[in-house]
């Protein structure tokens, strides 16, 4: 049943989505704040009625985020070509939640002038603009050649998506899954993968801690300390999603 649906489910006639990379943003301060925390951020962007403003929602799990955010806000000139006006940023149980105003925002600029429209939440990764754009075919056409323009042919790399299923995994990886695959650590995930390859959360388990700890060289305990931080971080996460 599930296979039929999926066949019948397809994109209107005309509609195109894809997926764009950007690996210079430019004068984007979200971008330099991701590349100097080595993090990934999550954004959504809206703009203001009847005005030229923006109002763009940001959310990270980052060490010391508040760090490399006041050396940003310190440089006049950096916020200045970053068009952000005002800015306020806090921490709530390990992630960071950023507010900010800007003046003029060139990047949905050139989507609202070419009539497509940014999913969100869109992300920076690493100083990198990942993002899914949707429209009809000679939209997306004129908005493609204005981004290779923009940003640089050498900057720009995009593909066209056209199953439903893998758009899916794209908007969710982008969301609650982005945002835990940023809180753990690579031991907590290298970890969690393997014990879930060996069937350690079966029932009955297939594997104990020690055959873990054995595998990647670690003591029993220090595969059971990383796997319940690992677990805590997951149902953490999973509470506050309910709770909105």
């Amino acid at each position: 049943m599930l296979n039929i649906l999926k066949k019948r489910l397809s994109l209107p006639q005309g509609i195109n989505i894809v997926e764009v990379n950007i690996e210079s943003s430019r004068n984007s301060f979200f971008s330099k704040l991701s590349e100097l925390a080595s993090t990934q951020i999550n954004l959504e962007v809206t703009s203001i009625p009847n005005t030229n403003s923006y109002v763009v929602f940001a959310y990270s799990y980052a060490k010391d985020l508040d760090k490399y955010i006041s050396m940003l806000y310190n440089n006049t000139s950096s916020f200045r070509r970053s068009k952000i006006r005002k800015l306020k940023y806090w921490q709530y149980r390990g992630l960071y939640y950023i507010i900010a105003l800007k003046s003029r925002c060139e990047f949905f600029k050139l989507a609202e002038e070419n009539n497509v429209v940014i999913l969100s939440p869109y992300v920076f990764n690493k100083g990198r603009r990942k993002y899914i754009v949707l429209g009809e075919k000679n939209s997306i056409e004129n908005y493609l050649d204005d981004v290779l323009k923009y940003y640089g042919s050498k900057n720009v790399s995009y593909r066209y998506v056209d199953a439903i299923e893998h758009i899916n995994k794209l908007l969710l990886r982008r969301s609650l899954l982005g945002i835990l695959l940023d809180k753990l650590t690579e031991n907590e995930l290298k970890i969690l993968r393997l014990a879930y390859q060996e069937g350690y959360f079966n029932y009955p388990r297939k594997t104990s801690l020690e055959s873990i700890g054995s595998a990647l060289n670690l003591s029993k305990v220090t595969i059971d300390v990383h796997l319940r931080k690992a677990l805590k971080k997951i149902v953490e996460e999973l509470m506050r999603f309910m709770d909105l």
